[in-house]
């Protein structure tokens, strides 16, 4: 043995004339050739008389009285057959053709005890640690998968190449005390047929409306009707809460509203066309703002002081001849689709006037302006903006998030909406 069966360690040397543990498994090894018989003596391998005297061994041809081990030589060396097979199989016959005497490689020699098994002796009784005899493994025996060797139960390593077999059986854990059963999956599977039908034909549930959007036609009636709930509500053309897909002056998400206490609050989201609230009191111009009245949309602008009352050019001594200087505190540029500006008005008297016939400045071909329609005032600070009772109305665009109060109208795009509350 040249390793140890339970932890694989490689052993000491073996002392003198110990022999190794024989290779018990898998293919046999190579049988050891007989030398070669002298010249013109060679005789049948495997059988017949000899061809020439007696096998060496005994005198005068009587038969041997033991090999080195007790047994008959392996063969004649004048081509007496063989006793034994290679590796202890059953003798292919003596040199009559009688019995094997035996030998190392016979049966047990003539006169003593039939050997045990040996590295060169018979069939032995079983392997190296009393396993099962040569020619397959035992019940519960292994092989070695490096050498195909045998290897007993309950060896952890290969007594022939030290090749660990096998790992330490594993304590079995003992299981748990049984306790109720528990659907793991009830909760992930799906539901009848019938069930899934019901719960997809139910609408989803909607929050309660906070409010409503109602459309004013172009005659001043009311029209379509859209409830306002949830946390905020988006006005656009296409994948809004409120979509208004004819309209072209809408952007996909143009307006944002949502409940403010008892108010509302309206953000512009569009940056193009804007929302436009419009005004029941008089409101405040600053420098920018866009006004809509009827179908004109104006932006007014402060003038500089530079600009008010510039000096009159003079070129070589002689001042330009034009119209009488006037002061104005501001204007009103005309906006058109194009984003261009065509006609600008200065205001210069403390009220300007406009409308379709009288004031100011007068649009005739507005229809939808009224005769007098609004009045922008300067009190010399401040530019203020008035309705004077317009059948259409006076928009001011938003330039940032407003609250407005119920019954209030925003335009967005080409749509008139009065927001109203649900109390």
């Amino acid at each position: 043995m040249r390793f140890c069966r339970n932890c694989g360690t490689v052993l000491a040397a073996s002392a003198p004339g110990i022999l190794p543990t024989p290779y018990l498994g898998g293919a046999p090894p190579p049988a050891m050739a007989p030398p070669p018989p002298p010249p013109g003596m060679m005789g049948p391998p495997m059988g017949g008389p000899p061809m020439g005297g007696p096998p060496m061994g005994g005198p005068m041809g009587g038969p041997p009285m033991g090999g080195p081990m007790g047994g008959s030589p392996m063969g004649s060396p004048m081509g007496g057959p063989p006793m034994g097979g290679p590796m202890g199989g059953p003798p292919m016959g003596g040199p009559m053709g009688g019995p094997p005497m035996g030998g190392p490689m016979g049966g047990p020699p003539m006169g003593g005890p039939p050997p045990m098994g040996g590295p060169m002796g018979g069939p032995p009784m079983g392997g190296p640690m009393g396993g099962p005899p040569m020619g397959g493994p035992a019940p519960g025996v292994s092989s070695c998968p490096r050498c195909n060797a045998p290897v007993q139960p309950g060896f952890a390593f290969c007594q022939q190449c030290g090749f660990r077999v096998g790992a330490p059986a594993a304590s079995v854990p003992t299981p748990p005390p049984a306790g109720p059963a528990v659907d793991v999956q009830g909760a992930t599977l799906a539901a009848p047929s019938a069930e899934v039908a019901r719960l997809r034909a139910q609408p989803p549930a909607q929050p309660a409306p906070w409010g409503q959007a109602v459309s004013v036609n172009r005659d001043g009636t009311d029209g379509e009707r859209y409830p306002l709930a949830g946390d905020f509500v988006v006005f656009g053309r296409t994948g809004a809460d409120i979509s208004i897909e004819q309209d072209r002056f809408l952007a996909r998400h143009h307006a944002r509203l949502e409940l403010a206490g008892d108010a509302i609050k309206v953000t512009p989201v569009d940056t193009l066309n804007g929302v436009f609230r419009k005004i029941d009191r008089p409101f405040e111009l600053t420098h920018g703002t866009i006004v809509l009245i009827g179908r004109e949309v104006l932006r007014f602008e402060r003038l500089d002081p530079d600009e008010r009352n510039p000096p009159a050019l003079v070129r070589h001594g002689v001042a330009m001849f034009g119209s009488p200087p006037r002061e104005p505190w501001g204007r009103l540029s005309q906006l058109l689709p194009s984003g261009g500006v065509r006609d600008v008005r200065h205001l210069a008297d403390d009220e300007v006037v406009i409308g379709r016939e009288e004031g100011d400045l007068v649009f005739a071909d507005d229809a939808f302006l009224s005769r007098r329609h609004c009045t922008i005032t300067w009190d010399g600070q401040r530019a203020t903006i008035t309705d004077l009772n317009s059948s259409n109305g006076t928009f001011v665009r938003l330039t940032a998030p407003l609250t407005i109060r119920a019954g209030e109208h925003v335009r967005m795009g080409d749509q008139l909406f009065r927001i109203e509350l649900r109390r």
